[in-house]
C-alpha cells in the first residue's frame, strides 16, 4: 500500500493525502509523479487510512510513524524502531553528507575511504533556502572514471540509542528501506517531421524496484565509522558486545542512481 501527496502542499507545511493504493507488482507501468510524490506503507504493514490520517508533523500519529510501528509489532523479538521518513529538511540533519566510508581492503593493502556521494535536500540549519523534495534522496551510480572507483555513498548521523535502552545499550538490528526507480519521458512540440502535430508533456513515472538491487549494499557501524558490518533487508544481526550508538551506511556500486524514500532500524 502506498500514500500519493500532493507536493506543493508538502512545502506549505500540510502535504495534502490524495489517493491511497495498493503497490503494484514490479516491472508494470508506473505512476506518473509530477506534482506528487509517494509515502510508502512499509513491506508486509496494511492498516487502514482515513481522512483524519496525516503525513506531517512526524510526531508518532503520522502515517510514517503508525507505518513504523506496524513493521516493529510484527518482530517481536525487537523492542523498538528509529527511522528517517526523508520528508523535509530536518530529515537531512540525520544524514552526515561529510562522512567517509572506510572499506576494508585485503592485508597488506590499507583501507579505502570513500566519500559521501549522494543526493539529497539542504539541511535546516543551511543558509540558504531549505527543503527536501521526498522521493529524490539517492546515491549516485559509482564513478569508474577515477582509481580506486567511488561508489555511491550515504552514511547517517551516529544515532543515540540511550533514550530507548538506556546506558545498557544492544546488541540486535535488523534494517528496513524503501527504494524506488524513476523514468522520465520528453516534452514533444513538434510540427515537422515524423513527430508532427505532437504536443505532449514530460513525464516522471515512478516504479517500484526491488529492495536489493545488484550494486546496493547495507552496513551498520558500533563504533561511530571505524568498522562497518554489511547487513541484507530485513534480515536480523548482532554483534558481540552492546553498543549504544550507531551509524547506518548505503553503497551503491550499480551503474544507475539508487532512489531512498526512507530507512529505518528495528532493535
Amino acid at each position: 500500500m502506498r500514500v500519493i501527496a500532493d507536493l506543493k502542499s508538502h512545502f506549505d507545511g500540510d502535504p495534502k493525502i490524495i489517493q491511497v493504493e495498493r503497490i503494484p507488482s514490479e516491472n508494470t507501468t508506473g505512476t506518473a509523479i509530477n506534482g506528487k510524490f509517494m509515502l510508502p506503507i512499509l513491506d508486509g504493514v496494511d492498516f487502514p487510512i482515513d481522512q483524519n490520517d496525516y503525513i506531517l508533523p512526524v510526531d508518532g500519529g503520522d502515517l510514517s510513524s503508525i507505518s513504523y510501528a506496524h513493521l516493529l509489532a510484527s518482530y517481536p523479538m525487537f523492542g523498538h524502531v528509529y527511522f528517517n521518513p526523508l520528508l523535509i529538511d530536518t530529515d537531512v540533519d540525520d544524514l552526515d553528507l561529510t562522512a567517509t566510508f572506510r572499506a576494508e581492503q585485503t592485508p597488506p593493502a590499507a583501507p579505502i575511504y570513500h566519500p559521501t556521494r549522494c543526493q539529497t535536500g539542504r539541511e535546516s540549519t543551511s543558509l540558504l533556502d531549505t527543503g527536501l523534495v521526498p522521493n529524490n534522496t539517492a546515491l549516485l551510480p559509482q564513478n569508474n572514471a577515477i582509481t580506486p572507483a567511488h561508489p555511491g555513498i550515504l552514511i547517517s548521523q551516529e544515532i543515540d540509542l540511550t533514550p530507548y535502552t538506556g546506558a545498557i545499550g544492544t546488541d540486535e538490528f535488523m534494517l528496513y528501506w524503501k527504494l524506488y526507480s524513476f523514468q522520465n519521458s520528453h516534452d514533444v512540440a513538434a510540427d515537422f517531421g515524423l513527430l508532427s502535430g505532437s504536443n505532449t508533456p514530460a513525464f516522471r513515472d515512478i516504479h517500484e524496484t526491488s529492495e536489493e538491487p545488484s550494486g546496493l549494499s547495507a552496513y551498520i557501524s558500533p563504533d561511530n565509522g571505524v568498522h562497518w558490518c554489511s547487513t541484507g533487508y530485513l534480515e536480523p544481526i548482532a554483534f558481540t558486545t552492546k553498543t549504544t550508538a550507531i551509524r547506518l551506511a548505503f553503497k551503491n556500486t550499480g551503474t544507475a542512481k539508487v532512489y531512498l524514500s526512507t530507512f529505518g532500524v528495528l532493535f
